[in-house]
């Protein structure tokens, strides 16, 4: 038996090296299929939220400072996450809108 063992030892321990090897990149395929998928959810809703931003404040006419710092902050993680589309041009509508709604402008254009 020893001697079968000191004869076939390097096949045997290339034979758990490969299989070990083959289990691993599974492994590491599995996860990487885990966090594309999680990558791709998150770049979703970043993408959601950025519309439904564009939508609640282009309606309105104006968009606050706040609201626009926050589109701001949901569109560079976006970005990173590979979103490019529509987004971009929603989030430049957004940085022309005044800050103020418009009865305020024209109460504080009368005042000055």
């Amino acid at each position: 038996m020893a001697e079968f063992v000191v004869r076939y030892w390097v096949e045997v321990l290339f034979g758990i090296i490969i299989s070990g090897m083959g289990v691993f990149g599974k492994i590491l395929y599995n996860q990487h299929l885990k966090n594309k998928a999680v990558a791709e959810g998150v770049q979703a809703l970043l993408r959601n939220g950025i519309v439904e931003t564009y939508n609640k404040w282009s309606e309105r006419g104006y968009c606050p400072i706040y609201a626009r710092e926050n589109a701001q902050r949901m569109y560079i993680p976006y970005h990173a996450l590979g979103g490019n589309d529509i987004a971009t041009d929603l989030i430049e509508d957004l940085k022309q809108l005044p800050t103020e709604p418009p009865h305020k402008r024209k109460e504080g254009d009368a005042d000055g």
